[in-house]
């Protein structure tokens, strides 16, 4: 049987993520001013959310850190190289917890020798909507394929 090719696709900045992590900050900055502390552990609580925020922002909404993944290749075995902003290439594979549904998608994936996963969200708006359904897709069905084959022929 012939394998699909690569699925290549560069992600570009997402105002849905953009607005869910303004929504957060939000509804933290709140919470925090809702506690019954005093004025300068409410403004060290704040500062720290704050900084929390534009460091989620300039990875996930903008992809403007050095570590952001701006490209990612997906190979139909679930091999996955990703091209950081920094210029540098990490290849791994994708975990079986990895989420697909028609309007997010969590690839999470280990960086060969690496101890611990790493996640990538991709949003429609990340990415031509044709990208979008080819990187569904190739993780759906290689991921499918992949079960099947560790599952026994039945005996019946």
């Amino acid at each position: 049987m012939h394998l699909p090719p690569s699925v290549h696709v560069v992600l570009g900045p997402s105002r849905i993520i953009g607005v869910g992590i303004g929504v957060a900050t939000l509804a933290t900055l709140v919470i925090v001013l809702l506690l019954p502390l005093e004025g300068w552990q409410h403004a060290a609580l704040c500062g720290l959310v704050l900084a929390w925020s534009w460091v989620a922002f300039r990875y996930g909404a903008v992809r403007r850190a050095p570590d952001a993944i701006s490209e990612l290749r997906l190979a139909p075995d679930l091999v996955l190289v990703v091209n950081r902003n920094d210029g540098v290439l990490v290849a791994g594979h994708v975990r079986s917890s990895t989420y697909v549904s028609s309007w997010i998608t969590s690839i999470v994936w280990r960086p060969d020798g690496a101890r611990f996963s790493r996640t990538c969200l991709v949003v429609p708006d990340m990415l031509p909507p044709d990208d979008f359904r080819r990187l569904r897709v190739m993780l759906r069905y290689a991921r499918n394929a992949l079960q099947q084959e560790d599952e026994p022929v039945s005996q019946s």
